[in-house]
């Protein structure tokens, strides 16, 4: 008896070994699932089951909950929030919080700057091979002819061609491309000249030339301008006004989009910024009920409310109710202070692009937690933000 608790310490530190290996690889293989899901819904490529590998990857996540050590605290935020994922998943059938609570738990004791340069490799290498099948004739369409700029009558409307390179829509392929650059910037800014900014710069107005996507230029130039100015302008930095100044913009973007709900285009500046939106902010009322104007909108949404269009913040709280909305905001600056005590100068970019992106494309807005970066952010910064009181192990140099 003597002899085995002797051995007991080495049996237990084998045994946490193990775990950490479960909990590492069941992580990179869900992370692979949910990218491996995103890249397939932006080529033509129709997912088969794509519910059943949403459950596999909850399980995967939860199985990397529960094979890593973690602290009382934890614990506790991660049920509240898991509560609140089934209260949601109760009021709209909607299981999104669920997974998301699950993956950013789940990120916990990762290398998350390694797991996000491998979602950028990855990403980019699996829409270069969507481009390179379209380009060789292989699978998916090389450009798409239809309609796409037309009065609300349907005045001057105009067949028009643009290319898609396999990815369905344009303005998909301006989008992957736009995300792409924002994380692979993120990763490796470090590493990035002055003059690599105008090399972007250049690669986003090609990609224009191709796609005619105005939303997707505009966010382009603002995004690589927010980027360049913050990694060489160096007083900014560090300054608590800077992050202070990013929770306002993310503060502002949620007025906006509530003011959107409210009004629609009765506002004159609104319905002109809706002309230069190709509509977008009219499709709110392009439905029956109006769909995602302010009275479709409910503490905890109702499973009526499923309804697409592309002014993604109003469709988070459209589709997953006032309270969970301004949970996920109230997070996002909350992430933002974390990042000002890490001086993750890059984070306020990548946050402050997103949302202001979200405003008016609903990409990060969707069931796929591979589109959604701030995720990542939020499972980085998870130990910060809960208050665990120990070193974020999330966090580890390049």
């Amino acid at each position: 008896m003597e002899k085995y608790l002797a051995k007991l310490p080495i049996e237990r530190e084998k045994i946490q070994k193990y775990m950490e290996v479960i909990s590492k690889y069941s992580f990179a293989l869900g992370l692979f699932i949910e990218l491996t899901i995103v890249l397939l819904d932006k080529s033509e490529y129709i997912i088969q089951y794509e519910g059943q590998w949403f459950r596999i990857t909850f399980l995967l996540f939860g199985l990397s909950i529960v094979t890593t050590k973690r602290d009382l605290k934890q614990w506790i935020w991660f049920v509240v929030f898991a509560v609140i994922g089934f209260i949601s998943y109760r009021a709209t059938g909607r299981n999104e919080i669920l997974r998301w609570a699950a993956f950013v738990w789940a990120c916990y004791g990762k290398d998350m700057k390694k797991a996000m340069k491998y979602t950028f490799w990855y990403t980019a290498l699996g829409c270069g091979i969507i481009i390179f099948l379209s380009v060789m004739g292989i699978y998916g369409k090389i450009a798409l002819e239809t309609i796409y700029r037309a009065d609300l009558n349907g005045v001057n409307a105009v067949l028009e061609n643009r290319f898609c390179f396999g990815m369905g829509h344009p303005n998909a392929l301006h989008c992957m491309i736009l995300v792409i650059t924002w994380i692979g910037i993120y990763c490796y800014h470090e590493k990035i000249k002055w003059y690599g900014y105008i090399l972007i710069m250049i690669i986003h107005i090609i990609t224009y030339l191709f796609t005619d996507s105005r939303t997707g230029l505009l966010m382009s130039i603002g995004s690589v301008v927010i980027f360049g100015v913050l990694q060489y302008v160096k007083c900014l930095q560090n300054s608590k006004w800077t992050y202070i100044g990013g929770m306002a913009v993310v503060a502002g973007c949620v007025v906006l989009s509530v003011l959107f709900a409210v009004y629609c285009t009765e506002i004159p500046l609104f319905d002109k910024l809706n002309n230069v939106l190709n509509g977008r902010i009219f499709a709110l009322m392009d439905s029956n009920r109006y769909e995602g104007m302010i009275h479709t909108w409910t503490l905890w949404s109702a499973p009526i409310n499923n309804f697409y269009f592309d002014l993604g913040i109003v469709r988070f709280f459209y589709w997953f109710g006032i309270i969970p909305g301004m949970i996920y905001y109230f997070l996002q600056c909350r992430v933002l202070w974390c990042g000002y005590k890490n001086k993750d100068y890059m984070l306020l970019a990548m946050i402050v692009v997103i949302t202001v992106y979200s405003v008016f494309e609903a990409h990060f807005i969707s069931d796929y937690i591979g589109r959604n970066y701030i995720f990542f952010f939020f499972g980085m910064y998870l130990a910060d933000m809960v208050g665990d009181g120990r070193k974020n192990l999330n966090i580890k140099k390049n």
